[in-house]
């Protein structure tokens, strides 16, 4: 019986380190096809793998489907790309597909700039200012220091205060932005503080998606060290330059 079990697992782990390989010529023969080659050589490469991991014995069989799959992946890839812009030629016309090259370079160019823009813009607002918070304007309506909440089950920690802010908060851009007081954090000492997800003073801002010039207004909660002083709101935001293929993380904060 342990001879039979032992002959029985080659013969299998072969027959997929077989079939790798046959894909694989299969696939280098057919590369040239648009996403015909494509998607044997991908069956190629998986097969490949699988006889790999399979058995030993597959190794030549495994690697040769995978290089061959490989192969016939990237030449499939580059007559893919090769018929969709002759096929767009011949659709729009040479005149047609430069135009849409340049108004897809042209998009880039001017997302670019808008985050450039961003980027350089004023980040620190002194108390009693207007911020521009990347998308939206913030104006702080009112601060309360040490307010005492009437609730005995939501009071500050020991050694800290409730501070309330009343904020307005306006979407200076065309389209619908998403803003709400947890995008808003209080910097105490170095700190940011989130606002509390317990205390709350009417009217409350609750926030929300905000349409293209919608405004909202309310009150948001943070604790910070009793009488501390240098309180700041901070909000941060990342803006994507997709023509540098590049992210920065930009922080803003607004004195009270």
């Amino acid at each position: 019986m342990a001879e039979v079990v032992s002959n029985k697992v080659p013969q299998s782990a072969n027959g997929i380190g077989i079939a790798a390989l046959i894909v694989g010529i299969v696939a280098f023969l057919s590369g040239w096809l648009p996403v015909w080659g494509l998607l044997v050589g991908v069956a190629a490469v998986v097969l490949g793998i699988i006889a790999l991991k399979k058995s030993k014995a597959n190794k030549g069989f495994g690697i040769t489907g995978v290089v061959l799959g490989g192969i016939a992946v990237l030449t499939s890839l580059v007559f893919t790309i090769f018929w969709v812009l002759a096929f767009s030629i011949a659709t729009v016309g040479t005149g047609g597909a430069l135009n849409v090259v340049k108004t897809a370079q042209d998009s880039l160019k001017a997302q670019s700039a808008s985050a450039q823009a961003q980027i350089d813009a004023k980040k620190d607002f002194s108390k009693g200012s207007t911020a521009t918070f990347g998308d939206f304007e913030v104006v702080v309506k009112s601060v309360t220091r040490d307010y005492a909440s009437t609730d005995s089950y939501t009071q500050p920690s020991d050694g800290n205060e409730f501070v309330v802010v009343k904020v307005s908060v306006k979407n200076v851009t065309d389209s619908t932005q998403s803003f709400t007081k947890y995008d808003l954090k209080l910097i105490d000492g170095g700190v940011a503080n989130d606002a509390s997800f317990v205390a709350s003073v009417d009217p409350s801002f609750t926030g929300g998606s905000l349409v293209a010039g919608g405004t909202a207004e309310g009150n948001i909660v943070f604790e910070a060290k009793q009488g501390a002083s240098g309180l700041k709101l901070q909000y941060e935001t990342t803006v994507y330059d997709y023509e540098k293929y590049q992210s920065k993380t930009l922080t803003y904060t607004l004195a009270l």
